[in-house]
């Protein structure tokens, strides 16, 4: 298949919700300190897809909900897919620079798996699954200061970060974060 472009199903804290505003507030407070990128709170759930069209990406990740509804059940999915925060780390990755962990749940982790099968992806890293808050290329004493940092600012109750996201974001991630972009959302239940 002619490729158009690699896209990423992101899951999303709701628009206007305590833990999309806290999250957006941590990666845009930093960024502008850091003189990193800013993006929008995520984990990413799968990537990549690829897709010949923005089109082709929606239809594909429809047809991995309707999956996803099959193997896990409507019922668990009306709920949205959980993210439990955990604690604030640093990866070894650009796009994990500095990150808050997941506690790890079971229904996160197997719409992860499904979405694998369902692409046949193979030979990919573990899944990690985490919101990134600092995207960059610091030293690791740079990146454990902006972690210090980050976590000295949070809500004593951390739980505040955690969200469940009703819908997954199929996101253009061909090229550098500046230019990804937001082509649609598919629900999880109708």
């Amino acid at each position: 298949m002619p490729s158009h472009g690699k896209y990423s199903l992101w899951l999303c804290p709701a628009v206007g919700s305590s833990a999309q505003t806290q999250l957006s507030e941590i990666i845009t407070g930093k960024a502008a300190a850091l003189g990193a990128p800013i993006f929008s709170p995520h984990t990413t759930l799968f990537s990549p897809v690829h897709a010949s069209s923005d089109s082709d990406a929606l239809a594909q990740v429809r047809e991995y909900v309707a999956k996803l509804g099959v193997e896990l059940g409507k019922d668990t999915l009306r709920a949205g897919i959980p993210f439990r925060a955990n604690k604030v780390a640093t990866g070894g990755k650009y796009h994990q620079c500095v990150l808050l962990e997941e506690q790890g749940n079971a229904v996160l982790v197997l719409a992860n798996g499904i979405a694998r099968h369902h692409w046949n992806a193979r030979g990919q890293p573990a899944f990690y699954p985490h919101v990134s808050l600092v995207y960059g290329d610091f030293e690791g004493p740079m990146r454990e200061k902006i972690a210090a940092e980050i976590s000295s600012n949070l809500p004593e109750d951390i739980e505040q970060l955690s969200f469940f996201a009703p819908q997954i974001n199929v996101v253009r991630t061909t090229g550098p974060c500046e230019e990804w972009r937001d082509i649609g959302t598919i629900r999880l239940s109708k």
